[in-house]
């Protein structure tokens, strides 16, 4: 009787010590949590200046499944998406198409701020008035980056 109490002991010990190894080795989904732990916010800034349609949705794309992954993760994301260069000329109410118009408001609903630069609606001919209304008109978007840089925020640059 005390060989099998032992046997099943034994045997129920080395299972709870085995299963979180089992289940996280089992899990299929794959996470951040060793760069997210610790942290209960994350804060950063996407510099975007493609003047490609398809690959500027695609890195819109990537910045709101960031937003989403860190969130998922019990981190609460805080992100702007600041808009320089040649791509200032997709977002006007003439020239974006449906799916930007949509992907901005996403994000806008998630909290992102996105901000379009003065100095690049200016040389790349852009009319402010025609802007789409998800953006916020800065005077100059590195001038935002220096600040919110300095502020604590990471800069990623997506080209």
């Amino acid at each position: 009787m005390k060989k099998l109490v032992f046997v099943l002991a034994s045997t129920l010990l080395l299972t709870l010590f085995a299963l979180p190894a089992a289940i996280h080795a089992d899990s299929t989904l794959p996470d951040d949590r060793f760069a997210l732990k610790g942290l209960k916010q994350a804060h950063a800034i996407f510099d975007v200046r493609l003047a490609e349609l398809d690959k500027l949705l695609f890195n819109l794309k990537l910045v709101k499944e960031t937003w989403e992954g860190i969130s998922s993760q019990k981190v609460k994301p805080t992100m702007i998406v600041s808009l320089r260069g040649p791509a200032v000329k997709l977002f006007t109410k003439e020239q974006a198409v449906p799916e930007l118009k949509e992907l901005l408001n996403d994000l806008k609903q998630k909290g992102i701020r996105i901000e379009i630069c003065s100095v690049a609606t200016r040389v790349f001919k852009v009319d402010n008035a025609q802007l789409l209304p998800d953006l916020l008109l800065v005077g100059n978007v590195l001038t935002s980056q220096i600040a919110w840089q300095n502020k604590g925020y990471a800069l990623i640059t997506l080209n």
